[in-house]
């Protein structure tokens, strides 16, 4: 079994390679690992999935709980000429 920390790496590692669509990926080598008899590598897979999950609702409450003042100045500006 791996540690937590590596499996959050492992977690970190598909949000950076394939960004909103990392815990799909990871759910059909989960799906794929299964299929073949592979229990035990899908179950970590498995794990990769929820943490995935816990690293995106962690970057969303973060990014909630800005005020209102910072949240918009994190947003680019447009600019006010029409091309």
């Amino acid at each position: 079994m791996l540690l937590d920390s590596e499996i959050r790496q492992a977690a970190q590692l598909m949000l950076r390679r394939h960004g909103v669509s990392a815990a799909v990926r990871a759910g059909f080598r989960a799906g794929v690992l299964m299929e073949s008899g592979a229990v035990d590598a899908s179950e970590i897979w498995v794990q990769i999935i929820n943490a995935i999950n816990q690293i995106r609702a962690e970057a969303r409450e973060a990014y909630s709980a800005l005020p209102v003042e910072a949240a918009s100045e994190a947003l680019p500006e447009a600019d006010s000429e029409v091309a």
